[in-house]
């Protein structure tokens, strides 16, 4: 394609700029004297049918190997775009103004061979439901360029979508009547998976047709677990919460995960948090094993990430996952390591 813009961004702690090329009659680009500096973070990008594509550089060994930008033909039709894996935890209660703390992450697919790309009205756009009353809306994805809107009843993200998986990850906080209600969720697009996790101290869930949940350790946690496959599109699904704190048992008021407040969460803490859901998949597919046995659970979990970085590592080299994948999940578990030794007890 002749005539493509194509970007290259240069990002430093204290800024950024941007340096452009056109590509040529067969579609090649290139930048010229572009001098390496360590402390800069590199990447390119390019527009196309309103889709924005783009990857990260590393330049430490001077000019990297032949960088390749797939585009593909666009669509407005979200057909195309389903759920893969989606994970709802309900994450803290506040008995001082009875608000839940909520967590999702889902794995948005595009099986097509066409890119998704947002329209210019609301009903053209990606839309994910919210419990009424739902504020403190924080989101984070590795979608290139994605922001989102908040609308009635949930939001709606601006992110144009190529064909893969991809996670985005976002938290809100809602009010709740009572000491025990019913959370209906209706599942948009769908899921192949669904896991609805809380933490025992804070709140008892059932959801009819999927059984008892099951109790698991994670980290330092007792959680309750249940889990769905094959939630058809459009499905809703009838969440029964019980045992939460009201304002008149102030006793009964629950930390928030680990002391972090959502009102404030960042991406690196909903990555942090999407660790916790990761290590939990770990554990309930080794062996029937529900958890280490260890002096701490910041041992346990230190161990269990170090076993899931060797997995991950194992799957990379023998083909089964990309390397943008590879490198996004080793990032996560990564700074959860990273964070797990500044904040260990010792």
């Amino acid at each position: 394609m002749f005539g493509q813009v194509v970007t290259l961004h240069r990002v430093t702690s204290t800024g950024f700029d941007d340096v452009t090329t056109l590509t040529d009659d067969a579609g090649a680009f290139r930048f010229e004297r572009i001098e390496y500096d360590p402390s800069t973070s590199y990447g390119v990008s390019v527009r196309y049918q309103d889709a924005i594509y783009g990857t990260d550089l590393d330049m430490a060994a001077g000019s990297p190997p032949l960088v390749t930008l797939t585009v593909y033909e666009a669509t407005h039709d979200d057909s195309i775009v389903s759920v893969g894996a989606t994970s709802l935890l309900l994450a803290a209660a506040d008995a001082t103004d009875q608000t839940l703390a909520v967590l999702e992450i889902i794995t948005l697919v595009n099986g097509s061979d066409l890119a998704y790309v947002p329209g210019t009205g609301v009903m053209e756009l990606l839309r994910f439901g919210l419990p009424a009353g739902a504020t403190e809306l924080s989101l984070d994805t590795r979608l290139i360029g994605a922001d989102f809107i908040q609308v009635d009843r949930g939001f709606a993200l601006l992110a144009s979508v190529p064909p893969g998986e991809h996670e985005i990850m976002f938290s809100y906080r809602f009010p709740y009547p009572s000491e025990a209600f019913s959370l209906e969720k209706t599942y948009r697009y769908g899921a192949d998976s669904l896991r609805i996790l809380a933490p025992e101290e804070v709140v008892s869930i059932a959801v009819e047709g999927l059984g008892a949940p099951e109790s698991v350790k994670i980290g330092e946690r007792q959680y309750r677990v249940l889990t769905a496959d094959g939630v058809g599109r459009g499905e809703s699904l009838a969440m029964e919460l019980n045992g939460l704190p009201t304002r008149s048992v102030t006793d009964r008021i629950t930390d928030s995960v680990s002391g972090i407040k959502f009102q404030f969460i960042a991406p690196v803490a909903l990555g942090v948090l999407m660790v916790a859901l990761l290590i939990y998949g770990a554990l309930t597919k080794s062996a029937g094993r529900r958890h280490v046995e260890s002096t701490s659970d910041v041992s346990i979990e230190r161990a269990v990430i170090f076993r899931m970085i060797s997995d991950l590592t194992d799957n990379y080299e023998s083909g089964e996952i990309s390397d943008e994948e590879y490198r996004q999940r080793l990032l996560v578990l990564n700074a959860r390591l990273t964070a797990l030794g500044e904040y260990s007890r010792g």
